[in-house]
């Protein structure tokens, strides 16, 4: 508990949830868990950690879609792909996705908004001439001297961070 707790109320308090749905979290991941280490055939190929994470997200990932008025708001979050009975495996690959995008999106959020501007233009294929006009920037060229800047900045960020080593 006092080892985990903290992780399940960060994620839940980050895609606002409260303490109390954090604490129901988390006894639903202990049963689920629990439950995992019956089966005999039942291996974690990971860290624990990764597991845990992977278990985490699909719970609350579900809680969310039974508790919105929205329930498609959350169709794009990978996490739809994993299921409670998927095998370890499927949800150690899942678990380091979502691991990978919390690093990303972490860091991501403290660019300057001109940089997030730029990278998610890029993301979503829209051509560096058309970047330049929408952002009011100089040429294409800058544009692209901009996303190289940015991108480089992002990825230093990633790289000292201490799960990132765990996630490669």
């Amino acid at each position: 508990y006092k080892n985990y707790y903290r992780t399940v109320k960060r994620i839940v308090q980050k895609s606002s949830g409260n303490e109390d749905q954090a604490r129901d979290i988390f006894q639903e991941v202990i049963i689920v868990i629990y439950n995992k280490l019956q089966d005999n055939k039942f291996e974690i190929t990971s860290s624990f950690f990764t597991f845990f994470y992977g278990v985490i997200n699909k719970i609350w990932l579900n809680y969310r879609k039974l508790n919105s008025k929205n329930p498609l708001g959350y169709a794009i979050d990978f996490n739809d792909e994993i299921g409670v009975d998927s095998s370890n495996q499927e949800v150690e690959i899942l678990a380091r996705k979502a691991l990978r995008n919390q690093l990303f999106y972490t860091y991501f959020r403290q660019l300057t908004m001109g940089c997030q501007e730029i990278l998610q233009l890029f993301l979503v294929e829209t051509n560096a001439d058309k970047i330049a006009q929408i952002l009011d920037l100089k040429n294409a060229n800058y544009v692209r001297k901009r996303k190289a800047n940015c991108l480089e900045t992002l990825l230093n960020k990633i790289r000292k961070d201490w799960k990132f080593k765990e996630l490669i």
